[in-house]
């Protein structure tokens, strides 16, 4: 099983942080790699253009630069479907509650589901399911913090910040290695 740490960052730590990025091929399309020299703190798939663009907004204050570096080989290959020899550190800005819902998603192995509301029971919210939701929405790793693993209730889908056919290939991915 693959383990992560999930590092806060300050609200205010990006004031200059230096961040590197690269665009990378995956098996779910293009991607966008980003890490402090804490750890990972970005991850998302689709249109370059987009990608990047939120990453500019999310860190707006950050010294952004083109560069691969070795915790992108480490995302990478996870998203590859290979397991670190070590801890991963995941260096995330979010809200306690958005960490709290993160830190449940993490505890979601690869080839299960979860729900919205199975979430919200675990972090002792039962009533905040659309909140959840949302928190689910904006976790800035995709894949490694495994979003694409919560559906809804009812046995659909539901959403995904970079497209319901990016997630159901991670899904299809996963469920067939079960």
């Amino acid at each position: 099983m693959i383990h992560f740490s999930l590092i806060p960052m300050a609200r205010d730590e990006d004031n200059g942080i230096d961040i590197h990025y690269d665009t990378y091929d995956t098996s779910f399309g293009k991607a966008v790699v980003a890490s402090t020299e804490t750890g990972i703190c970005y991850i998302a798939f689709g249109e370059e253009k987009r990608m990047l663009d939120e990453l500019k907004q999310r860190y707006p204050q950050a010294r952004l630069t083109k560069n691969k570096t070795d915790w992108h080989t480490q995302a990478l290959a996870i998203i590859d479907g290979l397991e670190p020899s070590e801890t991963v550190p995941l260096h995330v800005r979010g809200t306690g509650f958005q960490r709290n819902v993160w830190n449940e998603l993490l505890k979601i192995p690869s080839g299960k589901l979860s729900t919205y509301k199975t979430i919200a029971e675990n972090i002792n919210k039962p009533k905040a399911t659309r909140a959840v939701g949302t928190a689910v929405g904006q976790n800035p790793v995709s894949y490694l913090i495994p979003c694409h693993r919560v559906i809804r209730t009812d046995g659909g889908l539901g959403g995904y910040h970079w497209g319901i056919e990016i997630k159901k290939q991670m899904l299809e991915r996963e469920l067939s290695k079960k």
